[in-house]
């Protein structure tokens, strides 16, 4: 939350500071629209939006505003078009032989891997919920610690 930056706040005279909750003047705040600027000559005609909701004919949206109607029957030629798109057979069998045939689950994948890396380097290897017990025990060890001789 900002803080207010008027330098005469909490001052003797109450008229110059003013209660965050209280709008200007004791008025109360309405929401109202604002229009952009020019939002008014491209606004799209009624008969336009009423075609578009399938409730007016195409030739009435026409006589109201030619262009809306060229533009969104080109629109919807497009969306339609991209619908019927499919993905290529051979970029689909690329990206399905990229994938690997099984997905080793995290057990067998820890357990597997974790093993000989360990043996290999003298590490101990240990599940995640065990080495999460083990921080925890740690962090604990330390604040003790840190309690008798701090």
């Amino acid at each position: 939350m900002l803080e207010p930056r008027n330098p005469q706040e909490g001052t003797d005279r109450p008229s110059l500071g003013r209660d965050a909750g209280q709008p200007i003047n004791n008025a109360p705040l309405a929401d109202r629209e604002v229009p952009l600027p020019g939002a008014e000559l491209g606004a799209t005609p009624v008969a336009v939006h009423a075609w578009l909701d399938g409730e007016a004919s195409e030739a009435d949206a026409r006589l109201a505003d030619a262009k809306q109607v060229a533009l969104w029957n080109r629109i919807s030629e497009e969306t339609s078009a991209r619908r019927r798109m499919t993905t290529p057979a051979h970029v689909h069998a690329n990206i399905m032989s990229a994938l690997p045939a099984a997905t080793p689950s995290l057990a067998t994948s820890v357990s597997a891997t974790a093993a000989p890396a360990a043996a290999a380097t003298g590490m101990i290897a240990m599940s995640p919920v065990t080495a999460a017990l083990a921080a925890t025990g740690l962090l604990a060890a330390g604040f003790l610690l840190a309690r008798l001789f701090g």
